[in-house]
């Protein structure tokens, strides 16, 4: 279950990077990306059972504000569930006022999947999900956002859920990224999806070259580890990436 990132997305995978198209270009752009994570965290949960995971995507973005994309991860939920595939579309864009936004649904697919494995509930699922951001002037610009994503039939058809963010950005000096980011994942029934819990993170990014290092460390705020982890392993990750553009 992916977390959308900063390569189009914010939030909690919400918010739309505005792209710039300059005269006499296209006005349909497409992208690429690729990186190798130490761990996938997917709302303060590993999807890779604490391994690594490759991750790559395409992007295709339009001056109007509207993009599509699909992304890939390999995933480990201890069963046949070995891939993860994801479809998302929205539109976004940029207030007068400098205040950034964006709408779109996503779409979580888990293809191979054997039939005994989800016989309690179909594993694949959508949200629909909204943002706003904005940046600050001055020499750290620091960034806000907030983020909503809403799905009526959560991973394993457990009932309505619903996913707020908070982001806060600053950029320090020699060009390196500090990022935070607050969620909070509300059940509608608990009984069936489990708490409603919240955790956190905080980061260091920079570029080198055609690369983007991130080293950053998510951790539990309130029964993070009842919803996701089993046994007396902690929820507590810190993630090293490695991630291209191009």
């Amino acid at each position: 279950m992916k977390k959308l990132n900063l390569k189009i997305l914010a939030c909690t995978g919400i918010l739309l990077s505005s792209s710039v198209f300059a005269d006499g270009h296209s006005p349909v752009e497409f992208s690429a990306n690729v990186g190798y994570f130490s761990d996938y965290i997917y709302r303060g949960g590993s999807q890779t059972a604490d391994g690594a995971a490759i991750q790559g995507g395409f992007d295709m973005g339009h001056e109007s504000g509207f993009y599509l994309g699909t992304w890939a991860s390999n995933v480990d939920f201890g069963n046949s569930a070995n891939i993860e595939i994801d479809f998302y579309g929205g539109i976004g864009g940029e207030l007068p006022n400098g205040i950034s936004w964006d709408i779109g649904a996503l779409y979580y697919w888990y293809p191979g999947v054997k039939a005994a494995d989800d016989a309690g509930g179909d594993f694949d699922f959508y949200d629909i999900y909204a943002g706003v951001g904005y940046t600050f002037g001055g020499d750290l610009a620091p960034s806000i956002g907030f983020g909503i994503a809403y799905t009526p039939d959560y991973f394993g058809e457990v009932g309505d859920a619903t996913y707020f963010t908070i982001d806060l950005g600053l950029s320090l000096p020699a060009d390196v990224g500090l990022a935070f980011q607050y969620g909070y994942q509300d059940n509608d029934d608990e009984a069936r999806a489990g708490t409603s819990y919240s955790h956190a993170s905080v980061g260091l990014s920079k570029d080198v070259g055609i690369f983007t290092l991130d080293l950053s460390y998510y951790f539990d705020v309130d029964d993070t580890k009842e919803f996701w982890v089993r046994g007396n392993d902690e929820p507590d990750a810190l993630v090293f990436s490695v991630s291209s553009s191009f």
